[in-house]
């Protein structure tokens, strides 16, 4: 887990001073003239930030003696891999004929249903909930256009 760690920290490490670097280019401005590239400059930072914090943690972690170190790929179901990229892909196929709210709903039932089997009411009741939240966050508050869909809504 540690060497996992440390990689992957390195990675975002890189990919931030990536982002950081585009943001310095595209002109960073000032904060009460923000430049195009002040959001990508500051987000290169917090991923700075946050990938530090993760190397940092794995440098301190000490190995424990005795742990079996478990192959990368062992804890990995391919098969609901397969099933999650199936649902996207249908998910942005029907997306525009469905609209917002059904394709989004059918889709988050099915992820709670068959990824992380749930009963059918935690299914229904997690969609509707996720659903909503992202129909009020994206519909009514920023007021982002959804496409209606076959229902006429959204």
């Amino acid at each position: 887990m540690k060497n996992r760690d440390i990689i992957s920290s390195l990675f975002w490490m890189a990919l931030g001073l990536g982002v950081c670097y585009g943001g310095y280019k595209l002109e960073i401005g000032t904060l009460n003239d923000p430049g195009s590239g002040f959001m990508f400059f500051w987000l290169g930072i917090i991923m700075l930030g946050l990938a530090i914090s993760i190397l940092v943690k794995a440098l301190k972690q000490t190995a424990v003696t005795g742990e079996l170190k478990k192959v990368f790929w062992t804890d990995i179901r391919l098969s609901k891999i397969i099933a999650v990229l199936i649902a996207l892909v249908l998910y942005a196929y029907f997306y525009l004929f469905l609209g917002f709210l059904l394709s989004t709903l059918i889709l988050m039932i099915f992820l709670f249903k068959v990824v992380e089997p749930q009963t059918w009411l935690k299914a229904v009741l997690g969609a509707i909930l996720a659903t909503g939240s992202a129909y009020v966050i994206f519909y009514l508050w920023l007021g982002s256009q959804l496409p209606k869909g076959l229902l006429g809504i959204g």
